[in-house]
């Protein structure tokens, strides 16, 4: 173990990495409140999310449509929306569908509401913007 990495006695590879990400999204909401995006963003680099995967994207997502850059929080929104299970997907579907709207890609943007609106069911949704 070196000197900088903290591993209490006891703890489980998930509690570790609970505690983990927890304290990075803690990290990037006060980095946000201070206007640093970029910061916020950096933090939210974390190597294997595990079930933590969904919602890290969602806050990506979030932080990156806030700033305008819809094209990467509408990838972001679709992650997160492919790891949420069905009907906890339905945010991710509606926020990534606001997304392509804004970055001008109507007809893929309307497909998606149809998704969020639970119109297609998972298997028969292709998100790549295939035919329905």
């Amino acid at each position: 173990m070196t000197r900088n990495e903290w591993r209490p006695r006891g703890m489980t590879p998930e509690q570790r990495r609970t505690i983990l990400v927890t304290r990075r999204l803690r990290e990037a909401a006060g980095y946000l409140e201070l206007g640093l995006v970029d910061q916020a963003l950096r933090c939210l680099e974390i190597d294997d999310l595990g079930p933590w995967e969904g919602p890290v994207a969602m806050f990506k997502g979030q932080i990156l449509a806030s700033q305008g850059r819809y094209r990467d929080a509408a990838e972001a929104f679709e992650r997160a929306a492919q790891v949420f299970p069905p009907p906890h997907d339905r945010v991710a579907w509606y926020t990534l569908s606001q997304c392509l709207r804004q970055a001008g890609d109507t007809i893929r943007a309307i497909q998606v509401l149809g998704r969020a609106r639970g119109a297609y069911p998972r298997q028969y949704f292709f998100p790549t913007g295939g035919e329905v």
